[in-house]
C-alpha cells in the first residue's frame, strides 16, 4: 500500500469505522458499502485533512482505493 492509499485507509478506518481488513487496493467504495452521501463526507474529510479540493463526483462508488489514492496523489502534487 503506497502513502496515499495508507492515508485513505487511515481516514476510512478512523473517521468511518471501516474494518481495516476490508480496505485494500482493489476494493471499491461500493464493496465497502460507501454510498454517495458517505463519499461526499469522505471528500470533505480529504479536503480538510490534506488541504486539497475534491470536486463533486470525483469520488464514486465504483472507484477503487488505488484509484482514489491516485487522485489524491495527483491533487497533492499540484500544490
Amino acid at each position: 500500500m503506497n502513502q496515499s492509499q495508507k492515508i485513505i485507509a487511515d481516514i476510512m478506518s478512523d473517521h468511518f469505522k471501516v474494518d481495516r481488513q476490508l480496505i485494500h487496493s482493489d476494493a471499491t467504495f461500493a464493496d465497502i458499502r460507501f454510498d454517495s452521501l458517505v463519499l461526499v463526507e469522505l471528500a470533505l474529510v480529504l479536503e480538510n485533512e490534506l488541504d486539497i479540493r475534491v470536486a463533486d463526483g470525483e469520488l464514486h462508488d465504483h472507484m477503487t482505493i488505488a484509484e482514489a489514492a491516485e487522485l489524491v496523489a495527483a491533487k497533492k502534487a499540484v500544490l
